[in-house]
């Protein structure tokens, strides 16, 4: 009876610092989640859809898209609601537009929904695991020029 005891002294511990673990890595990985985010101009005369890949959190850059346009884009979470992904996006050409906040990713938006800016660029988040659902590979935006919203 004395080694259940010690066992169970031992065990619950263990168990806590675990737990603990468990939650720092989870809390890690929420922080640098990546999500693919797809871009229509919503012009017909424009190219098709543009697939980025991005970090939460990370600067906002400088992409171009097609020949066209030009937009400053920034995913992060809305503060005060972990939960919360949005967009932070300004066009800068044809027409440059004063910069926007778009909520992507929440509790009551359907994955995949196409979100629109006030000015009609439409929007929409999937996580990077996500994989191919019909658009080309996505550019990656690493290296892409920072940029001011």
């Amino acid at each position: 009876m004395c080694s259940d005891i010690r066992m169970h002294k031992l065990f619950f511990p263990a168990a806590v610092c675990v737990a603990f673990a468990g939650i720092a890595f989870a809390q890690v990985e929420a922080s640098s989640s990546t999500y693919l985010l797809d871009i229509d101009t919503a012009r017909y005369v424009s190219p098709a859809s543009q697939r980025l890949m991005l970090r939460v959190g990370d600067q906002p850059r400088h992409i171009t898209i097609g020949t066209q346009d030009e937009i400053c884009v920034q995913l992060q979470r809305v503060e005060g609601n972990s939960e919360v992904i949005a967009a932070r996006i300004r066009a800068l050409r044809p027409q440059p537009r004063d910069a926007a906040e778009v909520r992507l990713v929440g509790p009551d938006i359907s994955p995949g929904t196409y979100r629109s800016t006030p000015w009609g660029m439409l929007l929409r988040a999937l996580p990077e695991k996500t994989g191919d659902v019909g658009l080309s590979k996505p550019l990656g935006t690493e290296t892409a020029p920072v940029c001011t919203l």
